[in-house]
């Protein structure tokens, strides 16, 4: 009976010194984190505020990052992509942006990456394409706020394998998002907006440069007909960081068929508005850089 109470008494407190050391472990994480905010965001009390969700009445608002001064709607989208990008560095996360760079941004929203990417090095250039007019005109509002830094050119529309005019859905409660295929909206269509775009052959990116040493790929379900009409030009890649949301294996066939290892593919759970059959971040580097 003694020896069965020591085995209780002991597998009890086995037990409390695991949640101790899971409870010690997640209150590091926090302090890390904590501290990672703190030497990100020079306004770095409004992030805190905006986790805790006490986020002023203006519609819209200015975070200012690094060496940057960016603006957005004041959301917690905003605030959750400026985080991932900036302070997470999901994109860069493999290869860093260097001075000289040629950085390539597709999907470019509200630029956060694009400023992102401009303030990495001496001499960093970044071409950006966005389609939808109400985000390009943030977009456009950022390259001004950062202009005696940042060299960016910014396109007012979306890539593709083919050029024209067609229409850009966006999922109600999220029209800073949008996609060019009508059959990703969880939504049914009568519930989304829609805006007509411009839509240029994905091609097109070689009139601003005959490379780029990294691009990021970030549009809703283009990325495989964009990187397959570029056909044997996409070995003028150095890096590539895409957000796929479809055909993950048949993109990364097509990278390494020409060229490139595939160095990770993290996925990602699925956005709430959209019926993506898969999401997450892939990463690719070119041999033959």
């Amino acid at each position: 009976m003694r020896r069965l109470a020591s085995a209780l008494v002991g597998g009890q407190g086995g037990a409390l010194v695991g949640r101790a050391n899971q409870m010690t472990n997640a209150l590091s994480r926090k302090l890390h984190s904590a501290l990672e905010v703190r030497r990100t965001y020079r306004n770095w009390p409004l992030w805190f505020f905006n986790r805790c969700g006490l986020r002023s009445p203006r519609s819209s608002v200015r975070i200012a990052i690094g060496s940057a001064n960016l603006v957005g709607p004041n959301n917690a989208e905003t605030w959750g992509t400026v985080d991932q990008i900036w302070r997470q560095r999901v994109y860069t996360k493999y290869f860093p942006i260097l001075e000289g760079y040629r950085v390539l941004d597709i999907g470019a929203h509200f630029g956060f990456f694009s400023m992102f990417a401009a303030f990495q090095g001496k001499d960093v250039k970044v071409v950006s394409y966005e389609p939808s007019s109400h985000n390009f005109g943030i977009l456009q509002e950022n390259i001004t706020l950062n202009a005696r830094r940042a060299q960016v050119q910014a396109f007012n529309c979306a890539l593709s394998d083919r050029e024209g005019y067609y229409p850009l859905y966006k999922p109600s409660g999220h029209d800073d998002s949008g996609t060019l295929f009508e059959v990703n909206l969880r939504q049914r269509s009568a519930q989304a907006a829609t805006e007509i775009v411009h839509v240029k052959k994905a091609h097109r990116i070689w009139d601003h440069y005959d490379r780029y040493d990294f691009a990021k790929v970030d549009c809703e379900g283009a990325e495989f007909p964009i990187l397959e009409s570029l056909g044997e030009s996409i070995k003028r890649f150095r890096y590539l960081a895409i957000e796929y949301h479809s055909e993950s294996e048949r993109i990364k066939t097509l990278l390494c068929s020409n060229g490139f290892t595939v160095l990770a593919t993290d996925p990602a759970s699925v956005a709430s508005w959209c019926t993506f059959p898969e999401m997450g971040m892939l990463y690719a580097s070119n041999n033959e850089f």
